[in-house]
């Protein structure tokens, strides 16, 4: 009986066998920039619905009590009533510190769904900004303003804080809303300065930016991170001459005094940062839920205030994100626009100022 012989199996060699991994590895590169890309896709979207939560709540807020609300305020007899940032540590018979006072984002939280959050504030005080970071809390507020909201973070910032989103207070360079630079949430002041109402936008609601994302700090003051601010300089940053940015003799002291003396001050100073930049939703100043136009989105400048130690009160605190290529802004008609990196500095002015009579078509950004 003879018995067929069976042939060998054949098996990879070792040439065949690399080349197949190096093409799985070709392949996996290939794919994943269309992942990450798909991924940060969702993450914008997702970004984008956020914006636009804020600015029908924003619109909601209006048409319930006829103005919007304040980006932080001193004073105002509309509802909420504020006094003036008063916290329980003050002395008697004093106006307390404006950096307490409360945000937009705080005033709109019932137009949110998220009344239970606004109940548990005491209007009767402000709060403190600046605490919690490294831990503690503010006695009254605390339980409140430490309430972690999702909606107010955007999925693609990594940083530390409580909101990704800020108000706007247009082209001022420091906390006041000085008519020519304003936006259309404003700072009331008691010289004269009105909270903002839709009348106001006279620049058209379609044109003018309500809400803008800012990257949140990461905590981290060993390190600059979009989102953190150079604090303590330059002290070019004081002295402007109406302390409007849209202002042309205010842009000339920016673009040739000022942008260069923060860069300068950053490289010397790598450590003076204020690195916890929207850590609360409930704060009305600059470190907080409120930013201004200044030096376009997503800028290679670094962000830089004059003011020592936390940069509450001016400076640079331009729009951020961790999307490639631009911004998300929320306009105040309630649409949501992704504004490009690219834009340039006049036409981001004319978006963030209300009454500036500007004329912008569509592909200006």
């Amino acid at each position: 009986m003879v018995r067929e012989s069976r042939g060998r199996r054949p098996a990879f060699t070792l040439i065949e066998l690399l080349v197949v991994i190096a093409i799985i590895g070709v392949l996996i590169a290939l794919l994943l920039p269309a992942v990450q890309a798909a991924r940060e896709a969702a993450r914008r979207s997702q970004c984008t619905n956020n914006l636009k939560q804020i600015a029908l709540a924003l619109h909601n807020y209006e048409s319930a009590n006829g103005s919007f609300p304040w980006n932080q305020a001193p004073l105002s007899a509309l509802y909420p009533a504020a006094y003036d940032g008063r916290v329980p540590w003050d002395p008697a018979g004093t106006n307390g510190h404006e950096e307490t006072n409360f945000s937009a984002l705080t005033l709109m939280l019932p137009y949110m769904e998220q009344q239970p959050i606004h109940s548990a504030i005491n209007f009767s005080f402000g709060f403190n900004p600046f605490i919690g970071q490294g831990g503690g809390a503010d006695s009254v507020q605390g339980t409140a303003v430490r309430t972690v909201i999702a909606s107010l973070l955007c999925p693609s910032d990594n940083g530390k804080g409580r909101t990704s989103y800020r108000a706007s207070n247009g082209t001022n360079w420091d906390w006041w809303s000085r008519d020519a630079g304003a936006g259309p949430i404003t700072r009331p002041q008691p010289t004269g300065q009105d909270i903002g109402t839709i009348a106001a936008v006279t620049d058209g609601t379609s044109n003018t930016v309500a809400f803008a994302e800012r990257n949140r700090g990461d905590g981290d003051g060993s390190r600059y991170s979009p989102g953190d601010v150079y604090v303590g300089g330059p002290g070019s940053a004081w002295g402007l001459p109406t302390y409007v940015i849209s202002n042309p003799a205010d842009y000339n002291v920016i673009k040739t005094q000022v942008i260069p003396d923060c860069i300068a001050y950053a490289k010397s100073n790598p450590t003076s940062t204020w690195d916890w930049g929207g850590f609360y939703w409930a704060a009305g100043e600059y470190t907080g839920a409120k930013m201004n136009f200044n030096i376009g989105p997503n800028s290679k400048i670094p962000d830089c205030s004059p003011w020592g130690g936390v940069g509450a009160g001016i400076g640079f605190y331009d729009a951020r994100s961790r999307h490639p290529g631009g911004v998300n802004v929320a306009m105040t008609d309630g649409s949501v626009k992704f504004i490009k990196d690219s834009i340039a500095i006049t036409s981001w002015y004319a978006l963030a100022t209300r009454s500036g009579g500007e004329v912008l078509s569509s592909d200006a950004y």
